[in-house]
């Protein structure tokens, strides 16, 4: 999502924050006990006033490699799915959230580890085909390229698709 589009998001996510009627005092702590009981009808008003703390966890986690508004729907989520769960403990329902977020930014961190690996090996592979293409004067065979660099077939196999699909997706943009 592009920086305008970004600020965008947030400039309306603040707009329906600062939209919610102010908390009364001990209003949370008395519709968290009502919750408890009978759920469906304080929900709305729980989850409008849940909405600045979502705001203030995924702050938190901005500069992450994600999008500042796809933390927040982490947040929102996590908000949901305690809310959904029954949890009734203020404290309890700021950890689920919390810890959506950090699932969220883990996830990522997994894929920018898995996407870096993968085109160093796809690095790898063009430049034992080069070097074996200058020996041999024509194109490596796979058998050539799995002896080189000591990879299975399958995933030499795999790295050539992915190079390839790469290739094809940059000519059809």
């Amino acid at each position: 999502m592009d920086k305008n589009r970004e600020l965008e998001v947030l400039k309306m996510y603040l707009e329906e924050v600062k939209a919610v009627p102010k908390e009364e005092e001990g209003e949370r702590d008395r519709l968290l006990l009502e919750y408890g009981r009978n759920g469906i009808s304080v929900k709305e008003r729980l989850i409008k006033l849940y909405l600045m703390d979502t705001l203030q966890i995924a702050a938190e986690y901005k500069e992450q490699g994600i999008a500042f508004s796809d933390l927040i729907q982490e947040a929102n989520m996590g908000l949901l799915l305690a809310l959904e769960d029954g949890e009734t403990e203020d404290r309890k329902i700021k950890e689920r959230i919390r810890q959506a977020v950090l699932e969220a930014v883990d996830a990522e961190d997994r894929e920018g580890a898995v996407s870096e690996h993968v085109a160093e090996e796809i690095n790898r592979l063009d430049e034992a085909s080069k070097i074996l293409s200058d020996r041999n004067g024509q194109a490596p065979a796979i058998e050539e390229l799995m002896e080189y660099l000591g990879m299975p077939e399958d995933e030499i196999r795999e790295y050539m698709k992915i190079s390839l699909d790469a290739i094809n997706a940059g000519l059809q943009s």
